[in-house]
């Protein structure tokens, strides 16, 4: 019994050791793209198409999404054969959309923020609550520019019914201290 139960074991180790081959695989090429999207070029404008997935995330700070997301160097590297004097760069998802302005040094000259159907920050909701009692929330829009990183104008556009009646409010979000879109 010992000898079969030892040649059993032998011709194992045998077929585990003859069957250990070693492959030569070709070289594969990696990059980090920690944005997972979808590009187009429209002339010199490059369009990056968010995911669905990543749209909520994009819409509460696109400028943070941006920084954390792509790398402006790297785009004016694989782009270098234009040799633009400027760079277009914008972000689109289902509800907005942020457009950038780098010089042909990577340096964020301004933006321009469009997201539709956001939600207001708690401060905004809460006054247009106390005053518009009564009145629901059919639209809200917001719009932001910055030059560079410093943001030069933020609005909230929003529309309000009662019934029959119907209010349209246009309000600046930097005198209220908000200026993200929120989603």
């Amino acid at each position: 019994m010992k000898t079969l139960i030892i040649s059993i074991m032998l011709s194992l180790t045998a077929a585990v050791i003859s069957a250990q081959e070693v492959t030569v695989l070709d070289e594969a090429r990696l990059f980090y793209a920690p944005l997972n999207v979808t590009v187009t070029q429209d002339g010199d404008n490059y369009i990056y198409n968010i995911k669905e997935s990543q749209s909520r995330q994009f819409a509460r700070d696109p400028i943070g999404f941006m920084k954390a997301n792509f790398d402006i160097q790297s785009f004016i590297n694989h782009t270098a054969n234009k040799e633009y004097h400027s760079y277009l760069v914008t972000f689109k998802s289902t509800n907005g959309s942020l457009e950038a302005d780098f010089d042909k040094k990577g340096n964020l000259l301004e933006t321009r923020q469009q997201f539709k159907n956001v939600l207001l920050p708690a401060e905004i909701r809460n006054d247009v609550y106390q005053d518009y009692k009564g009145y629901t929330l059919t639209k809200a829009k917001y719009t932001a520019r910055t030059k560079g990183e410093i943001l030069a104008n933020a609005t909230y556009k929003i529309k309000l019914e009662n019934g029959k009646d119907k209010q349209n409010l246009k309000i600046d979000a930097r005198d209220s201290g908000v200026g993200v879109a929120v989603n």
